[in-house]
């Protein structure tokens, strides 16, 4: 009787445990219901549909925030001061998928799973080349090669939202390694 006890303590644990995940944050959920309630055009409708475009991408919602986190990560610690905040300005998008937007709710996330939080603000400070990035891709689970799938999705959703070169260009460069037109 007792081991029917141990048994049934388990299987509660277990239905605990899963309805815990199943009422967990989802990015992916906040991404749909930010894009069906966000107003046409609107900074959470754009953001949305970036991270749509690149879960076409065979990534789930969290790793498309995640890995454009990381590529933004490496852009605010090489460009000059103003072409960031150009760039932010001009794309405000791009806010919410930072470290400091739905960005830093993955890096959370990564913590409460007991694993690295590959977007925390020390780790953001420390991507300094593409090798860092391809790391932070591999810690939130994607191949670093994936970097050089998401680099052209973000460069065109950038690009239109009216981004042009020099910065454009400049963009491309430091997430492909390759100059712009190549």
């Amino acid at each position: 009787m007792q081991k029917i006890s141990y048994i049934t303590l388990s299987l509660a644990l277990g239905l605990t445990s899963a309805i815990g995940t199943a009422q967990a944050f989802s990015l992916n959920d906040a991404a749909k219901l930010t894009g069906a309630v966000a107003a046409p055009n609107s900074t959470a409708a754009q953001s949305a549909e970036l991270v749509g475009k690149l879960t076409e991408l065979n990534v789930s919602s969290e790793q498309a925030v995640g890995g454009t986190s990381a590529l933004l990560g490496l852009a605010k610690n090489q460009l000059a001061g103003e072409d960031y905040s150009q760039l932010i300005g001009n794309v405000p998008a791009l806010a919410n998928l930072t470290g400091g937007g739905l960005g830093g709710q993955v890096g959370k996330v990564s913590g409460l799973l007991g694993k690295s939080n590959p977007l925390d603000s020390s780790a953001q400070n420390n991507l300094q080349n593409l090798g860092d990035v391809g790391n932070a891709f591999s810690a939130l689970g994607m191949d670093s090669g994936m970097v050089g799938q998401f680099a052209p999705v973000l460069l065109q959703f950038i690009g239109n939202q009216g981004v042009g070169q020099p910065l454009l260009g400049t963009l491309t460069n430091l997430w492909t390694g390759q100059p712009a037109g190549l």
